[in-house]
């Protein structure tokens, strides 16, 4: 009778076999196998239970690493490495546990046979840190657990690109920042951002641009080191945790995943495409205390990265007036969240005046923030950060609210409000100015909204459909900071608006300058031929006021007839009235 022998080369006609034996049993009825992967040789031993499991004849099929990483299929692949070697952990000396998720087509892909396994184990390093060694188990779940197999898996995972997902990232990169803190360990947080990527997106459409952020993806996944770790963080940015890292090495570890993306063309299907990277880290030693810090500090050395020049690395500095801007960062961006959660946003009036008789025509609405201590906040600082952390749609919805409020409350009230540049693409501002004002034309009538110049010139077919749309709803539309970025007339008039406002820039030494008062005038006589309401901001003086009475222009807004204030004339009495 021939002698079998299992994973661990038991005699199995001996006594012992019998628990061998049974053990096989056991892992056969739960659908499991036990292998052992060698790195130096990619030899894989399976447990004598492998072909029961796996539908397959497992030594002839899966003698190696490679032939069995093979049959995995291409979407679950790159899940599988990142969680075994690519976890941002590294061996201690117990070895490094993992646990992951994919398919597995055991008989080839031209078969319709797909096996949803959990696989799970530890793997051990070499002297330089390298695996050398894995023991694992692997499970082969049924069909009833597909769907939640493939939950799980997009739970951790990136759908697109295999990589780890932004939460999963973030919890590896909180845990090594704890680590280097508690035990010394050197690591370093990087950002990775595909350049140009609107272009591709826009030229070869929405399925070629996903093929490039795949190729992109596996790119800088080849280069990573065992125990690095790399997930996709946002669109087109991948954030990688360099372990066992120094601040002096961290460029030379960029450049290498700057070289992965430039080396070669990308094929796509409409052809070779090329794409660069750029790069800013963050060496996460003493004075990165937490994750919002160290991602603060990797984006303000990837904005540094991008101004200087794309396709290139740069490392965040911390000098003193970095370290100050970035400690504002921190505090703004926590004040801007806070803010608006907690509804700490008020309004302030400006009014602008009749040129020709002085009586005010209409007020401006600003914005008005308190900190949480109740000392303002700077609101063109409060405003930049908004939009810097993505929240501007937010503010400019609640000013929306705020002051539509106003207006359905008083009969009296006319108000012009600021908006961002990219509220013309956002649907839900858009959805609820028409679904309050569609029925009340006596409202939206008594309602000015104003655009940036420099919005209509980055992207003015948005721009005009956006003038078209609050028009339709019978408001009417400025163009604010006319002249600061030299919008031709007729890009104005196929704009369709109804009122400029004249740039600051050109009005702050009015008095004084000579050449600015000769462009103001020009504007002006320009605009109001084309049928265009002209407002001068700034008029801080009756001298200023004076210079401008001679020319075409139709209202002025400035210090000099009246500051910004909390409350509207009459607010306060109707209020009162009310209470009555």
């Amino acid at each position: 009778m021939g002698r079998q022998r299992g994973l661990s080369g038991l005699d199995t006609s001996s006594p012992r076999s019998k628990t061998a034996i049974k053990a096989r049993d056991i892992l056969t009825s739960i659908g499991e196998v036990v292998y052992e992967w060698q790195a130096a040789t990619d030899r894989l031993r399976w447990s004598n239970n492998a072909f029961d499991v796996l539908k397959t004849d497992i030594l002839s099929v899966f003698p190696s690493g490679k032939s069995y990483t093979d049959l995995i299929t291409p979407d679950t692949l790159t899940s599988r490495y990142r969680a075994i070697f690519g976890s941002g952990k590294s061996d201690d000396g117990d070895g490094v546990p993992f646990e992951c998720i994919y398919c597995l087509a055991p008989l080839g892909f031209e078969n319709e046979l797909r096996l949803w396994v959990e696989e799970s184990g530890r793997w051990f390093a070499d002297g330089t840190g390298r695996a050398e060694r894995v023991h694992g188990i692997i499970r082969v779940v049924n069909e009833e657990q597909h769907r939640e197999q493939r939950l799980r898996f997009l739970s951790q995972f990136d759908a697109l690109t295999g990589l780890f997902n932004r939460s999963v990232f973030l919890d590896q990169l909180q845990l090594t920042l704890e680590q280097c803190k508690q035990k010394g360990k050197q690591a370093c947080f990087l950002i990775a951002h595909i350049d140009n990527f609107r272009v591709v997106n826009e030229a070869y459409g929405f399925d070629v641009a996903d093929q490039v952020i795949c190729e992109v993806a596996r790119r800088i996944a080849r280069r990573l080191r065992d125990g690095d770790l790399v997930g996709r963080i946002s669109g087109t940015k991948f954030g990688l945790l360099i372990n066992n890292c120094s601040e002096k090495e961290m460029a030379a570890a960029a450049e290498r995943f700057l070289d992965a993306a430039r080396e070669e063309l990308i094929m796509t299907d409409v052809g070779p495409v090329h794409v660069t990277l750029t790069m800013g880290g963050v060496y996460l030693g003493e004075g990165v205390e937490d994750l919002r810090q160290a991602e603060i500090c990797a984006l303000d050395a990837l904005d540094r990265a991008k101004s200087h020049c794309r396709g290139t690395f740069r490392a965040f500095e911390a000098k003193t007036f970095a370290l100050e801007e970035r400690q504002q960062k921190i505090r703004m961006s926590d004040e801007v969240i806070t803010a608006l959660n907690e509804r700490r946003i008020d309004l302030a009036f400006q009014p602008i005046v009749e040129a020709r008789t002085g009586a005010v025509a209409f007020h401006e609405v600003l914005v008005r923030v308190k900190d949480r201590d109740g000392d303002p906040i700077p609101a063109e600082s409060f405003v930049h950060y908004a939009e810097q952390l993505g929240l501007a749609a937010m503010l400019d919805h609640r000013i929306l609210e705020m002051t539509l409020d106003l207006l359905f409350a008083h009969e009296n009230v006319q108000l012009s409000m600021n908006v961002c540049p990219d509220v013309g693409g956002d649907k839900e501002w858009m959805s609820y100015l028409r679904a309050r004002l569609v029925n009340n034309p006596d409202v939206a009538g008594r309602l000015m909204i104003e655009i940036a110049e420099r919005s209509t010139l980055e992207n003015p077919e948005t721009a005009v459909e956006f003038v078209r749309s609050v028009k339709e709803l019978g408001i009417r539309v400025a163009i604010d900071d006319f002249g600061a970025g030299y919008t031709s007339f007729q890009q104005l008039h196929v704009l369709d608006a109804d009122m400029v406002k004249i740039a600051g820039s050109l009005m702050r030494d009015i008095a004084e300058n000579e050449q600015n008062r000769a462009i103001v005038r020009m504007f002006a006589e320009l605009a109001s031929e084309l049928g265009f309401d002209v407002v001068a901001k700034w008029v801080v003086s009756a001298e200023v006021a004076d210079l401008l009475a001679p020319l075409k222009v139709a209202y002025l807004q400035g210090f000099h007839f009246g500051e910004p204030v909390n409350k509207l004339p009459g607010q306060e009495d109707d209020a009162q009235a009310r209470t009555k």
